[in-house]
């Protein structure tokens, strides 16, 4: 039987952003949630030059409006804010603090709390209790996130960020991320997560000088980008945290696919936990990501400028098909 199905093309996110991509999978996870009784998937097309996220849905009138509109009554009061204001401003809790929460959030899970298994699902993601980093006076603290860029250094905080894009963002900040191109005019001190290459404000990078130059982000992309966070889950290996999509070796990288078949919220989360986005020098591999739909792959650098992380502009991976 065939669906029907509209299709939206958000013109607004470039997978090859690292922000952008987040924003996609963010708003794709976000629909999912919203309209669970619907048939929604995503793929990339190549639109203007830029792969461009395509999310489809069987949701009667699915349009631009009826997205922006949805997505930011659900954005405003997503399950996981609570939790967000429990950990406090940033990752820097001892093991046994977040073993706690975690705890409770499992509780509330099995007794039929809903928002719980969304808690859950960040908790995952935010890091473990298995393995620890050492601190200064003896401290420990859990280990965490790649995807964290900062940790309260220079006054700018990864969770007290997150708190304040929720409650700060509109609808209007939805609709000019998703659709329109970019062009910076959102206050971004505090208000964005760094993982736009924009946000690298090194001097030698810059026109004017950083401190005379006010940050400005694009504050529908970091709401979006936030509930993406989820997919990308954190697993202890060889007594050090692993990422979903990160590999440390002479640098930490991040790769991320682009595909360009429809693909439904589970599938594009066993796509972005594949080995094989680490693999392009091996031909065999090369083909199996083929035929599972990916048309390429993107490689970021998280580097660490003065007492921040940031990411790089990304690269097309090139992979020896032959």
């Amino acid at each position: 039987m065939t669906v029907d199905r509209s299709e939206i093309a958000l013109r607004g996110l470039d997978g090859s952003n690292p922000l952008a991509f987040l924003a996609a999978i963010g708003a794709l996870r976000s629909w999912t949630i919203i309209s669970p009784n619907s048939h929604t998937t995503m793929r990339w097309e190549i639109v203007g030059g830029s792969w461009t996220p395509i999310l489809a849905s069987s949701e009667p009138g699915f349009t631009k409006d009826s997205l922006c509109e949805r997505l930011d009554d659900w954005l405003s009061e997503a399950p996981q804010i609570p939790l967000l204001e429990l950990l406090g401003d940033n990752l820097t809790i001892s093991p046994k603090s977040f073993s706690g929460f975690s705890r409770t959030e499992l509780m509330k899970a099995q007794e039929g709390d809903a928002a719980a298994l969304v808690s859950l699902a960040f908790l995952a993601a935010f890091g473990t209790d298995a393995t620890h980093q050492s601190h200064s006076k003896n401290r420990q603290l859990m280990q965490d996130t790649a995807l964290r860029t900062m940790s309260g250094a220079g006054n700018q905080h990864f969770l007290k960020s997150m708190r304040k894009i929720i409650s700060q963002t509109s609808v209007k900040h939805l609709r000019s991320s998703l659709f329109d191109l970019w062009r910076y005019t959102d206050e971004g001190r505090g208000l964005n997560l760094r993982w736009d290459p924009s946000d690298d404000r090194r001097h030698a990078l810059r026109w004017k000088e950083p401190s005379k130059d006010p940050s400005k982000a694009m504050r529908g992309a970091n709401r979006l980008a936030i509930e993406a966070i989820p997919m990308f889950t954190t697993a202890p290996m060889y007594g050090n945290l692993q990422t979903t999509g990160f590999r440390s070796h002479r640098g930490t990288f991040w790769s991320w696919p682009i595909w360009s078949v429809d693909a439904s919220l589970p599938a594009v989360q066993s796509t972005l936990q594949l080995s094989d986005l680490f693999s392009e020098s091996d031909p065999t591999k090369f083909q199996a990501l083929k035929s599972r739909g990916i048309a390429t792959v993107f490689r970021s650098q998280r580097i660490t400028v003065g007492k921040f992380r940031n990411m790089t502009p990304a690269v097309a991976v090139s992979i020896n098909s032959e």
